[in-house]
């Protein structure tokens, strides 16, 4: 494997630009089928464990990954972003010393993070339930419950160590399609899990539940990063570096990062979840809201994904040398490019949300059909606009402040136009 070092010597300057963007298709390619087996196998998963073992056991196994979910989100603090914006361009402009020097830097951070977050994980989850519960806040009540659940509390092990193995996983696979290189994550990810479908079915087979699922997918994540860091050693032992990146940029785009995915991914659904919640819809209302949201959600990304890390660092090389004319073709190129792969599956289903909703959900949740059709035609607009390109974008350019500000504002529309229309209905039911 150490062999492969030689891939990773990236020419200086506007010839490791060109040579990085000529490497985008591909690595593209490879994200994307390997984000779409990923995919299929956990469907897989999700199948044997359903046939193996009792209701309540999965009921188990899915408390168990809502809190691993959340606290990989929590932790991530961005630096995947950070490293995708900031890796190409010192690889490209100061060389394969100064950004093994970041990279060394990126990984001591993480490590540091994750140590404190086993930690409370495994000796202080109690304490920390007790400390949310005490703010005044809607919803803290019923997070600090979740910690105290004993399904959580019983598994929380596997859990810490699943946590531990995907976030240095997660930094090794940034750092790899910084340099274009996601054929490797490819081999790596994909052998992983389909190690990961083989040994669940066996230990399934043999009657050793819900504990051995989570126990392989921790272990699992482990080989992951162990395989990474072995190919990565080259890069990571290179020393010499004539050039330090400061990190104060490198920390701005993490944070900025983390709160922008934070108000876009969980704090939206979950203060939307919380208004429906206040203005008194019904519990069946809210469910068909979560699917028709998590269904539409999937739906844009399903040929998008792809470019996941791998959009961001061809930005990040398209800006090397400051070059704002290069970076504005290849934004226009990524908008073009995700429009036209997403827009399609997104108008199909967009025209067949009904059919779509009753075939997934039966005809109990045949309400989901609307609200699928709505969310979508927003999804479309969104990609149209090139949004999520705009972000990466900013990011490459050290303006991180305006994507969370607009992220921020977006957020308080969302919750004035929902109050607004609330206060409009009711005063028209009063009629």
């Amino acid at each position: 494997m150490l062999t492969n070092a030689a891939e990773t010597e990236i020419p200086l300057g506007e010839t490791g630009a060109r040579y990085l963007l000529k490497r985008t298709p591909t690595s593209y390619l490879f994200n994307q089928i390997y984000g779409l087996w990923v995919f299929i196998s956990l469907f897989i998963l999700t199948l044997i464990m359903t046939r193996k073992v009792s209701v309540e056991q999965y009921g188990i196994y899915a408390i168990a990954m809502a809190a691993f979910n959340t606290i990989a989100y929590i932790v991530a603090f961005g630096l995947e972003d950070a490293t995708t914006t900031f890796v190409p361009r010192v690889l490209a402009e100061h060389g394969r010393a100064a950004a093994a020097l970041l990279v060394r830097r990126l990984l001591a951070l993480r490590l540091a993070i994750l140590a404190v977050s086993v930690v409370i994980m495994l000796f202080a989850l109690p304490v920390l339930a007790l400390i949310i519960a005490a703010i005044p806040l809607s919803g803290s009540a019923n997070i600090a419950a979740g910690l105290r659940d004993p399904s959580l509390l019983g598994h929380i092990t596997p859990i810490a160590v699943f946590v531990f193995g995907n976030g240095i996983a997660s930094l090794f696979t940034a750092v790899f399609a910084s340099q274009m290189r996601m054929r490797i994550v490819f081999l790596i990810g994909s052998a992983t899990q389909l190690l990961l479908l083989l040994l669940s079915f066996v230990t399934l087979q043999l009657g050793w539940g819900i504990d051995s699922i989570l126990w392989l997918q921790a272990i699992c994540s482990l080989l992951n990063a162990a395989a990474f860091l072995i190919w990565l050693a080259p890069l990571l032992l290179t020393r010499g570096a004539t050039y330090k990146q400061a990190m104060k940029p490198v920390m701005r785009v993490g944070i900025s990062a983390w709160l922008t995915n934070l108000v876009s991914g969980a704090l939206l659904k979950q203060v939307s979840i919380i208004l429906l919640g206040y203005f008194a819809v019904s519990v069946a209302q809210i469910a068909f809201f979560n699917l028709s949201f998590q269904l539409a959600h999937a739906a844009s990304l399903l040929l998008v994904s792809g470019f996941g890390g791998v959009g961001g660092a061809a930005l990040a090389a398209a800006f090397v040398g400051v070059n704002y004319e290069r970076l504005a073709r290849s934004w226009q190129t990524l908008i073009k490019i995700e429009t036209l792969l997403s827009a399609p599956v997104l108008v199909f289903c967009l025209f067949n949300a009904p059919t779509i909703a009753h075939i997934l959900y039966g005809s109990n949740y045949d309400p989901v059909g609307p609200l699928l059709a709505i969310f979508l035609f927003f999804n479309i607009i969104v990609r149209i606009l090139g949004t999520t390109t705009h972000q990466s974008t900013l990011y490459v350019m050290g303006k991180p402040r305006l994507v969370v500000l607009g992220q921020f504002v977006g957020l308080i529309a969302v919750i004035a136009i929902c109050i607004a229309s609330s206060l409009i209905g009711g005063q028209q039911a009063r009629w």
